[in-house]
């Protein structure tokens, strides 16, 4: 499983701008869908199959994993109780990095989870709903290491090559700093005693270092660096979904924020090990300029 969060913002749009005129011919209404006493929270909102809501779903536990065909994950959860009160049937299928935003282009899907960042680049071919939490960077150590002036005192530090912190970690850490293409090399150089800590999306970092005695995991961006600004500006998570698609994102989006306030993706979070600070998205969505 290739694990990438925070990927440089061109990577996930490999862009297809195929959706411009929004939905393919064969949308429906959710309100048409809905049958007996169910009524949908919003009017007018189209998805590409009727009555379905139809999502693909990348693997990055605890956020979310397709787990052959039975999804779980904080995204799952959030998407399903969008799906139950807009009368909608959720459908899921696989997705990778490199094919959501193609996917939800071309009418295939109506949108995509697993931590996707909210980029300028990946706005050219979809829209985004509301942010749903932070994407974090993680710091794994034997050490106890909580910022990046404690990587600066290490011999061998790794991380994962395209993630948008990479450059700014070259910048402070020069050929200290060695990248792999994924979680899986990381971790075992880590574990092997290769490097002296594992710099990965905190989220993933939680979950793969639960068990494991004398590592602790921080979360680099409750102590931001200033020379990083993948932690200076925390890259806030959302759903990308049909560019133009105004009913869905404001379905999405109103769900998002009645969840956020509720209580619900907080407890989420925590009940998932992670820090409620994820939780605390800005006010106006921030998007990660164009590079």
């Amino acid at each position: 499983m290739k694990i990438q969060t925070l990927k440089r913002s061109g990577v996930l749009a490999a862009v297809v701008l195929l959706a411009g005129a929004g939905l393919t011919a064969c949308s429906s209404s959710s309100s048409n869908a809905a049958s007996g006493d169910c009524t949908p929270k919003h009017q007018g909102v189209t998805t590409v199959a009727q009555g379905k809501l139809t999502v693909g779903v990348i693997d990055i536990p605890p956020f979310s994993s397709y787990n052959s065909g039975k999804p779980t994950g904080i995204d799952i959860s959030i998407v399903n109780k969008i799906a139950k009160d807009e009368c909608l049937t959720p459908v899921y299928q696989q997705a990778t990095y490199a094919d959501a935003v193609q996917s939800i282009s071309g009418g295939n899907i109506d949108l995509a989870v697993g931590t996707i960042d909210a980029t300028a680049k990946r706005l050219k071919a979809v829209d985004f709903s509301a942010s749903t939490y932070l994407d974090g960077m993680g710091l794994a150590s034997k050490t106890g290491a909580k910022t990046v002036a404690d990587l600066e005192g290490m011999k061998k530090v790794g991380t994962i090559d395209g993630y948008l912190w990479v450059e700014d970690l070259k910048k402070i850490l020069g050929d200290k700093l060695v990248t792999y293409p994924s979680s899986v090399e990381l971790k075992a150089d880590f574990d092997a005693g290769r490097l002296d800590a594992d710099v990965d999306a905190y989220g993933v970092q939680v979950l793969q270092f639960k068990d494991a005695k004398g590592v602790t995991v921080s979360l680099a961006n409750d102590k931001p660096d200033p020379r990083v600004g993948a932690i200076t500006h925390s890259p806030e998570a959302a759903f990308p979904l049909t560019k133009g698609n105004d009913g869905l994102k404001k379905a999405l989006s109103d769900g998002i924020e009645s969840q956020r306030k509720d209580g619900t993706i907080t407890k989420l979070l925590t009940d998932a090990g992670l820090t409620a600070g994820l939780g605390k998205v800005a006010d106006t969505q921030y998007v990660v300029p164009a590079s």
